[in-house]
């Protein structure tokens, strides 16, 4: 039999979900496989999957995602290929395929904060877009052989939502990849990195965009009470909502504590995690939360909001807010700040709960459901 994977979103392009492909393919082709396995890729990223098991092989899908082309390209590719059970990555199945399938879903951010501010779109657009991914989402739940999702709170929302049995829906964690981040860094490569993107004080650290219900301005509201001397960093790739972010820090008058960098690369975002006082992860809402992990990877102390995944996948390796009150905010903050003992503390946490995590583990629970399946 064939199992057929999505990637198309491999590679940066495809940011988290991008991440969440690579890793699956690259322990699959490790474990031991009892069916073919073909990998679907766009021409821009076909380079980046290279086949190392005989039983695995690459079919090109040139159609970008969210697309009507994938929805009429996508079934035939899978006919052709003759796939027997189709893996997507994320919520936008092929209905029209007719095969049997396991969708991951790795949130439900867009039916929880369905709010025109977090689109760049008109009003129309915006909501025959939403529509469409309301369907389709539901769709994809309920007719999916299993629905894979990245936390137990995850879960309970698709079972809530879709009115699932519990029994499809299956949680495989995902995992954290510590090699850049765990590497000794030299004074001279942080002081380079650091002149670089114009940090010259201590500094609070957030990897990641900065969608609304990324809830950054609330750590805006709370500078006020930090040290002084203390700005955060929010290294994100440019974007409608990253120049958001920007003019609402001109407008406070807070460039001064704020440093917005643009994209960094890899290397580099090793060297700032390595480097600063504290990570501070304020969102509303999210699936799992792989930066808070990186940055425990990277002995850096977590500051989370107790919301949404985050207490389940953090555990006591944080120190948790109330991601509604910047007061609470900045004490936990302050508290941390001054208090190296507790900061250690987190430290050593954070390198046991990372012992949970595991991308090899991940693929290895995803392949028993495609035996599950087949069977």
């Amino acid at each position: 039999m064939k199992i057929g994977i999505d990637a198309r979103f491999l590679g940066p392009e495809g940011t988290g979900l991008g991440s969440y492909i690579e890793r699956l393919l690259h322990h699959l082709q490790d474990l031991e496989q009892e069916h073919e396995v073909v990998v679907f890729l766009r021409p821009e990223n076909e380079s980046l999957f290279t086949v190392r098991n005989p039983l695995f092989s690459k079919a090109i899908a040139d159609a970008r995602w969210y697309t009507v082309k994938e929805q009429l390209l996508m079934p035939r590719l899978i006919a052709q290929n003759r796939i027997d059970l189709m893996h997507f990555g994320h919520f936008n199945v092929t209905p029209l395929s007719g095969r049997r399938f396991v969708v991951t879903i790795h949130d439900l951010i867009k039916s929880d904060h369905a709010d025109r501010s977090a689109s760049t779109r008109s009003a129309l657009v915006y909501k025959t877009k939403h529509m469409a991914y309301e369907l389709l989402v539901r769709y994809a739940a309920m007719n999916a052989c299993r629905v894979l999702v990245p936390t137990k709170f995850v879960r309970q929302k698709v079972i809530d939502a879709f009115d699932m049995d519990p029994d499809n829906v299956i949680v495989t964690y995902e995992g954290v990849d510590t090699s850049q981040l765990t590497r000794e860094v030299s004074e001279e490569e942080r002081q380079r990195v650091l002149e670089k993107y114009g940090i010259d004080r201590p500094f609070l650290l957030y990897v990641g965009n900065s969608y609304p219900y990324k809830n950054l301005d609330l750590v805006l509201d709370a500078l006020p009470q930090l040290p002084p001397d203390y700005v955060f960093v929010n290294p994100c790739a440019r974007s409608t909502f990253y120049d958001r972010l920007s003019q609402n820090v001109r407008e406070r008058g807070l460039e001064n504590r704020v440093v917005l960098p643009g994209y960094v690369p890899d290397e580099d975002l090793a060297v700032l995690y390595a480097s600063a006082a504290l990570y501070v992860f304020p969102s509303l809402s999210e699936g799992f939360g792989i930066p808070a992990l990186e940055a425990m990877a990277s002995g850096l102390p977590v500051v989370a909001a107790h919301a949404s995944c985050l207490p389940e996948v953090l555990g006591d390796a944080a120190a948790f807010f109330d991601p509604h009150d910047p007061k609470a905010f900045a004490d936990t903050v302050n508290q941390l700040l001054n208090s190296e003992e507790q900061r250690a503390a987190l430290r050593a946490k954070g390198v046991e709960r990372l012992k949970r995590y595991s991308w090899r583990k991940m693929a290895e629970q995803t392949r028993t459901v495609y035996m599950d399946c087949l069977t």
